[in-house]
């Protein structure tokens, strides 16, 4: 098989899994948001693993080729053919992909070779590292790769601890990254995972500079958030941008749901020879406090109110106890606690 119908056949599967169907159900003429429902952020996911094979397809490649043809002309173009040859086979003789686990790093900004440092983000709860994929650029000499949770396709079999999913991460940051200094951050749930992959870095030896904490309300001050307000928001368009018309996916409720459970066990203690660490929250609350009245949530749970109603004021609360002498800063932006990683709100240009 030509090299190109190789490269072809691995973006064929990449798109299938992203949108949930067999590789024999794509068609040359189909257009990537009419006929196969691929809306911003599905195409930022299948964007970034489609960069991940090839490197240099553009940042909006769905965008410039809005079909699926175009998509593979562009691919023949960018693709090197040792015989001089493009044809391949039509999509509908493809065979059935194996479902492939999905990796653990996601180049999202930059070129790690090219690069003069590198942003690693730990995912929230959704396990998922494509919440980061709004982040506008940062810098051409920053390189930025989201980790993505090893349960991202199978949330029941998370059982294991943030400390073992810390270590898995830190093993995969080492494979991008071998030496230190290293620069991590973390949002809501994704700050304990960031705090613990620092943790098993410093263990082996390296060196962690800077740590940046995005709305992770800390533990054990806060408790872990109630299923029932994941359950809520998501079931009223509240937890992110999947779409006007959509609903939170299914299988991003049930990482949720396992994350929790880690969560309420998890109690980090206090890290030695700290980074620089950022402390970044959000301004608003995600509902209005008449609003959640009619809720049915527990408004007395501390960390419900933190995310919901909103922060007090924008102090470490309880951070510092776990970076005794370090630096530590905090700030806000604007936004909620599930709006504040997309545009316009977010920027991790000054960390």
């Amino acid at each position: 098989m030509a090299a190109i119908d190789k490269r072809w056949t691995e973006c064929l599967e990449i798109i299938a899994d992203e949108i949930g169907v067999d590789v024999e159900d794509i068609h040359e003429q189909d257009d990537f948001a009419g006929d196969l429902g691929v809306n911003a952020p599905l195409s930022r996911t299948i964007t970034a693993r489609l960069r991940e094979l090839v490197p240099n397809l553009p940042v909006a490649v769905l965008e410039e080729c809005p079909t699926v043809e175009s998509l593979y002309q562009c691919l023949s173009r960018l693709t090197a053919v040792a015989n001089g040859k493009n044809n391949r086979q039509s999509t509908n003789n493809e065979s059935k992909p194996n479902r492939s686990r999905v990796p653990l790093s996601v180049i999202l900004q930059g070129n790690p070779a090219t690069s003069t440092e590198t942003i690693f983000l730990l995912p929230d709860g959704s396990g998922s590292g494509m919440a980061y994929a709004g982040i506008p650029p940062i810098s051409p000499s920053t390189c930025l790769i989201a980790m993505n949770s090893p349960y991202l396709r199978c949330p029941e079999e998370y059982r294991c601890s943030i400390q073992d999913m810390a270590r898995e991460w830190a093993q995969e940051i080492r494979q991008r990254q071998p030496q230190g200094p290293y620069i991590l951050g973390g949002w809501s749930a994704g700050g304990y995972y960031s705090y613990e992959v620092a943790e098993n870095l410093r263990r082996q030896g390296e060196h962690v500079s800077k740590l940046i904490l995005l709305d992770s309300p800390c533990r054990p001050d806060f408790e872990e958030l109630p299923i029932q307000v994941v359950e809520y928001l998501s079931a009223h368009g509240l937890m992110g941008n999947w779409g006007v018309s959509e609903r939170t996916p299914a299988w991003l409720v049930e990482h949720f749901r396992s994350t929790l459970r880690a969560v309420r066990q998890y109690v980090p203690t206090p890290m030695v020879a700290p980074p620089t660490v950022y402390v970044i929250w959000s301004a608003d609350g995600v509902m209005r406090e008449d609003q959640l009245e009619s809720t049915g949530l527990d408004l007395q749970i501390k960390v419900s109110r933190f995310l919901l109603v909103g922060k007090p004021n924008f102090t470490p609360h309880g951070w510092e106890r776990l970076f005794p002498g370090g630096k530590l800063y905090t700030t806000k932006i604007y936004g909620n606690h599930f709006t504040l990683i997309s545009p316009p709100n977010v920027s991790l240009s000054n960390p």
